[in-house]
């Protein structure tokens, strides 16, 4: 099983998200297999999963034991989401149903819509036939212009309202962060950087003085998309 085929993670090189972005958006199950395998996966397990079903179907004898490793790994880590994105893929490998409505939503966008600054979009909307993302400037043609506005009022029952909920998520993240570093001293840093007005700046500061910008971005952005992941189950959708 490719879970105990792997090196240990000390040995692991890193994954490249990019990387794994451009072989996911191109459908190509060679090149994200090829991304991921003998890869430090463990920060990015969304991520990766979301290329997980693309894989299966194109080809499944190589992706299977990659699914399967991946499933073991959410199950372990057990983060907000990860249990649903295990459940949806043993689904796929059975060859049974998601359950729930399914959409192909961008997770990224919805979390930056539910996590963003409210005093720059309050909030928006999910296009439920659909699945897309819109931000509330939407629904003034006098913004968008008349052909690209949607109209909520007359579809009342297509239209998720998606309410931002500020940066608090994030200053979780940067917190979960800190604690998992070993260096007592940089963790202490990064502990005191999150203090008070200014935090953001002054842990991005940090984390890209010690060359951790990386890891710190799968980290984080693994986590927001599990939290997007979790809002939509708990409306009923999942992510197909």
């Amino acid at each position: 099983m490719l879970l105990h085929a792997w090196p240990g993670q000390a040995q692991l090189p890193a994954l490249d998200l990019s990387e794994l972005r451009s072989a996911i958006a191109a459908a190509d199950p060679g090149r994200f297999l090829a991304v991921v395998t003998g890869r430090e996966i463990d920060d990015a397990l969304q991520q990766v999963g979301a290329g997980i079903p693309m894989a299966l179907e194109q080809r499944p004898r190589e992706a299977e034991p990659v699914a399967f490793s991946v499933v073991n790994r959410l199950m372990r880590r057990g983060g907000v989401g990860d249990g649903l994105l295990a459940e949806d893929l043993l689904a796929r490998l059975r060859g049974d149903p998601l359950a729930g409505r399914v959409l192909p939503v961008d997770l990224e966008m919805l979390g930056t819509m539910l996590e963003g600054d409210p005093g720059l979009s309050p909030g928006g909307y999910l296009d439920l036939h659909t699945g897309a993302v819109y931000d509330d400037g939407f629904t003034d043609p006098m913004t968008v212009g008349q052909d690209a506005a949607i109209e909520v009022e007359e579809e009342p029952e297509r239209w998720l309202r998606l309410e931002g909920t500020g940066s608090g998520k994030g200053w979780e993240d940067m917190a979960a962060f800190a604690a998992r570093q070993h260096d007592l001293a940089l963790r202490e840093r990064l502990e005191r950087a999150i203090e008070g007005r200014g935090a953001f700046g002054r842990f991005r500061d940090i984390v890209q003085g010690e060359d951790l910008g990386g890891q710190w971005h799968a980290f984080t952005a693994d986590r927001q998309i599990g939290r997007s992941r979790e809002f939509l189950a708990e409306n009923g959708i999942r992510v197909g």
